[in-house]
């Protein structure tokens, strides 16, 4: 495959650009966490972003030395070290695997970008729930997810697969995975991988975390 199509060239990378397209013009000043299932993709987009000039960059993977410290550098304030963080050591853009996807206050930022969507769509109430906080100041959270494209979506059925998933989950756990199977038409996945507001309104279960029904729709889709 790599003999077929040749080096790789980030300069023909239209995800990549998209992303730096939004963190240099659409958000050019505020905090914005990145998520990814990969830690070779947090390298690479950690060193390629840094090359476009994006300053105060970085990524936490599992191989990171100290993962806990990044959240700190970026998002001091909801994690108490304001008074042990340098402005020349704050952090605006944070690439992470879902290394920090639970347990952590990363509520100094609002914006959230999905770079490739997870297996397991619980992933992205996680990956939300570390900015939609107690501590929280911005009234919008605004989440950002890249889908593959029409071509792609058409050879991989993504959508079809995570249904099918859903449903074998159903059948081996039971009630709490039949609750969202009950509900969901292709229309509801979509919607799910959106965070679209209001996707489960009507079944409110006690096992699902209620913030789930306030997020905001999708800002934008790549």
């Amino acid at each position: 495959m790599l003999r077929s199509v040749g080096d790789w060239s980030s300069s023909k990378d239209a995800k990549l650009a998209a992303l730096a397209q939004m963190l240099q013009s659409k958000h050019p000043t505020d905090k914005v966490l990145i998520f990814t299932q990969f830690a070779d993709t947090a390298t690479y987009l950690e060193e390629h972003l840094r090359a476009m000039s994006i300053p105060a960059v970085a990524a936490a993977t599992g191989n990171s030395s100290d993962p806990t410290l990044l959240a700190w550098r970026f998002s001091p304030v909801s994690n108490d070290k304001r008074d042990q963080v340098a402005p020349t050591e704050e952090l605006r853009v944070l690439i992470a695997t879902d290394v920090l996807s639970e347990g952590q206050n990363l509520q100094d930022a609002h914006i959230v970008v999905n770079y490739d969507l997870p297996w397991a769509i619980i992933r992205l109430i996680q990956r939300a729930g570390r900015v939609d906080r107690i501590g929280q100041k911005a009234d919008n959270i605004l989440c950002y997810s890249f889908l593959p494209a029409e071509g792609v979506e058409k050879i991989i059925k993504l959508r079809s697969r995570v249904r099918q998933r859903l449903h074998e989950n159903a059948e081996v756990v039971g009630a709490d995975e039949s609750f969202f199977e009950d509900q969901m038409d292709e229309q509801t996945i979509l919607n799910l991988y959106h965070e679209k507001a209001g996707v489960l309104d009507g079944e409110v279960d006690n096992e699902v975390d209620p913030f789930i029904l306030r997020l905001p729709d999708m800002e934008e889709r790549h």
